[in-house]
């Protein structure tokens, strides 16, 4: 396996071939069989991210170990792409398309490089969150870009909130979690609320084309 450091928009085939070991053409014969999602296009090019390079590897693994294809079909299931592959899949789409979100969520902690420079989100709740609403119908990229310019607007209030509870407590001794906890409850409460309202029980969900 050769070292190599992938570009933002991902692998090309022959890239992936030569970091796995695999021909390119059964690449594309475990893409037929289901067991590799298809790669993302980006005009007239096909990428292959992370999460198609975690897949090759652990099929690969599985079929050193003595396992055929259909138990690795068992095994892996043969949908096209999971959770995590469509999270995966929008980070690359951002840091390749959209720049300014990612560097927007990388300012806010909401996303972190990894050692070999790809791009992933690291606070588990939000990965909850975004991969709930994509089975909701939302995009992925749609709900991290709104989430990116979220944060740039609610952050300042969070310091001016934050600094006020200080004053009114008299600077108390008690864990900065508590306080940011009592915060994200106000504010939990405060978006439930508005939800109801927004989004009325029964009413189908509308959302922009990715």
């Amino acid at each position: 396996m050769k070292p190599f450091s992938p570009r933002p928009a991902g692998y090309t085939i022959e890239e992936l071939s030569t970091i796995v070991g695999m021909s390119a053409r059964n690449i594309r014969a475990h893409q037929t069989r289901g067991l590799l999602a298809p790669p993302v296009r980006h005009g007239r090019s096909a990428y292959y991210g992370p999460a198609h390079l975690r897949r090759l590897r652990r099929i690969t693994m599985l079929q050193k170990q003595g396992f055929n294809l259909v138990s690795i079909a068992a095994m892996l299931g043969t949908t096209t792409v999971d959770r995590a592959e469509q999270l995966d899949a929008a980070m690359a789409d951002i840091a390749r398309d959209q720049p300014a979100v990612a560097r927007c969520l990388e300012r806010h902690g909401v996303l972190a490089h990894d050692d070999m420079g790809i791009p992933a989100v690291v606070r588990p709740s939000v990965s909850r969150a975004v991969t709930d609403l994509a089975v909701a119908g939302i995009p992925p990229v749609a709900a991290l870009r709104f989430l990116g310019q979220f944060m740039d607007r609610v952050a300042p209030l969070a310091g001016e909130q934050l600094g006020a509870l200080k004053a009114q407590t008299g600077g108390s001794a008690a864990p900065k979690a508590c306080f940011a906890d009592l915060l994200v409850s106000a504010f939990k409460i405060a978006v439930e609320n508005a939800a109801e309202v927004t989004f009325p029980a029964g009413e189908p969900g509308i959302w922009p084309p990715r």
